[in-house]
């Protein structure tokens, strides 16, 4: 397991107490671990979580590591205990740091700890204590007496190696036609998961199927399931092929796309860590992501801000999230309506939490160095505090506004296209004259992306539903406009507010050079003045 090097190196260089987060999933493993290093010791190895009343023997029999029951019982206060015990050996406190009563003080436990340190250094019996936990936060008091290690999740080599090792031991797999490629999608649909976990799900897939493509979909389950525990959702790809009338912000997409390339590494290029899409409701920025993610083939995994900071434990939630996006070997981590997390910033009404998850935010957008680009989407920019904005700059912040007249046209073909195809499929020409298109964009002057693709979706369910499927005319699109009212007409005072400070970041829209493109015009017409030789 990762870090144990570095964990049984501090040990021998007689720091009493240290602090480990692992996955429970892996406890064998980091039984087994300290077994062997007690062993070349001849130290005994001790294991307590908050399940047991009486401290555990780690031993090992036919190189599998149980738990034996000790007479040391822990049951009042195993930190007391421990302060009290003269035993030798290494003991595996799981976590202690949670299991105090409602009614201790936990200043109390932090100055147990603090002694601890300072008595086990100074006691002749060789005494070690680590703490375990999937999570750990130690207090500024005791940091820098018990250092803090990770056993992070496996990255794309080492999850590599598990799969070659569970094919190599299971001779029945079935492959299919292309067995490079079959055990690649394994890997790839284990990517975010502790080892233990990967290998248990890999045996347990063997009773339903002997097929490796069958047993990654199963694999791609489960662990969708484990991250929607976190928080965390899978986004499906999208239903159209591009955002109609997002050009440039398309245009840069496809620069992202080039700079993901392995080969831009040779030239020390990288692609943005973030992207910030500005703008009103329903204008495209939602989809814009799923094509981000689809463009860089990259899983789309959308996160709360909000659910994260409605956790019972938002340090936790935030920390594993960061730590699967690290470990699924590329993806879009998508925030919906960040914005909408940040009320209250300034008033300070959540007790600081907020502000202080924001900065492991900021603190991981700097750093991290993994396949990931943070794309989130504000409807209110002025709610975001400064320094975070300031993390999306390399990436951009890109104003997404009401779809002009060309970029209608664009996105109503687009979803024509999508339920019409006989009148409006690929290598069809137009049904509908330059003049008729000229009075349907005006009739939706205004109207967002979303409110077109819904018109188009109604108009495609009332022709099925009158008995001509796929069938649509001008006049039902015209009909469906009188159905709703614009967004930019109920609340034209906000959405306008919105639209005023576009100039403060990059329009996601070139200009307008369709057919049906507003003419420039002049208010007065300019003439020189008369020439006068005189």
């Amino acid at each position: 397991m990762k870090n144990i090097s570095s964990l049984t190196n501090i040990l021998a260089n007689n720091t009493p107490i240290v602090a480990v987060e692992y996955c429970s999933a892996d406890r064998k493993a980091i039984l087994s671990s300290f077994y062997q290093y007690g062993d070349e010791r001849s130290l005994p190895v001790y294991y307590w979580n908050p399940g047991y009343a009486n401290i555990q023997e780690v031993r090992c029999f036919d190189s599998k590591c149980v738990l034996c029951k000790t007479e040391l019982s822990a049951l009042n206060d195993v930190l007391q205990f421990m302060l009290e015990s003269d035993r030798p050996g290494i003991f595996l406190l799981e976590d202690i740091l949670e299991s105090g009563s409602a009614s201790e003080p936990i200043i109390r436990r932090y100055s147990q700890f603090a002694n601890a340190f300072f008595e086990l250094k100074e006691r002749s019996a060789e005494q070690y204590w680590v703490l375990l936990g999937e999570y750990i936060q130690l207090p500024s008091k005791l940091r820098p007496l018990i250092p803090l290690l990770k056993c992070s999740l496996p990255d794309s080599l080492e999850v590599g190696v598990i799969i070659d090792k569970f094919c190599a031991r299971n001779c029945s797999l079935d492959f299919g036609s292309d067995a490079v490629t079959a055990k690649k999608r394994l890997a790839v649909s284990s990517l975010g998961l502790p080892q233990a976990e990967i290998e248990l799900v890999l045996e347990r897939s063997l009773s339903v199927t002997t097929s490796v493509v069958h047993i990654a979909q199963l694999v791609l389950e489960y662990k969708i399931s484990q991250l929607r525990d976190q928080g965390l959702e899978f986004i499906a790809s999208p239903d159209v092929p591009h955002a109609g009338g997002l050009d440039l912000l398309d245009a840069y997409l496809q620069d992202v796309t080039k700079l993901s390339d392995s080969n831009a590494r040779k030239y020390h290029l990288k692609p943005p860590k973030g992207m910030l899409l500005w703008g009103p409701p329903g204008t495209g920025k939602s989809l814009s992501a799923k094509l981000a993610a689809k463009k860089l083939g990259y899983a789309l995994i959308s996160a709360s801000w909000g659910n994260i900071l409605g956790a019972s434990n938002p340090d936790r939630a935030l920390h594993k999230m960061l730590e699967t996006a690290d470990n699924l070997g590329g993806c879009v981590l998508f925030f919906d309506d960040f914005d909408k997390g940040f009320s209250g910033w300034e008033s300070n009404a959540d007790g600081g939490v907020a502000r202080r998850l924001s900065q492991k935010l900021l603190t991981w957008m700097q750093e991290h160095e993994s396949e990931v680009l943070m794309l989130a989407t504000v409807n209110r920019l002025e709610m975001l505090p400064a320094e975070l904005i300031r993390r999306f700059d390399d990436g951009g912040i890109w104003f997404v506004d009401l779809p002009h007249s060309g970029a209608r046209y664009e996105i109503f073909n687009l979803h024509l296209a999508k339920y019409f195809k006989e009148q409006f499929g690929d290598g069809i020409e137009n049904p509908w004259s330059e003049r008729q298109w000229y009075s349907l964009l005006s009739d939706y002057a205004g109207a967002t992306s979303a409110e077109i693709a819904i018109a188009v979706k109604r108009c495609a369910e009332r022709a099925y539903c009158e008995g001509r499927p796929g069938k649509i005319e001008l006049a039902d699109l015209r009909y469906q406009r009188t159905q709703f009212v614009l967004s930019s007409e109920r609340s034209s005072e906000d959405i306008q507010g919105i639209r005023n400070k576009a100039s403060f970041a990059r329009p996601a829209t070139g200009r307008d050079r369709s057919l049906f493109a507003a003419g420039d015009q002049e208010l007065f017409e300019y003439r020189p003045p008369a020439y006068d030789p005189i």
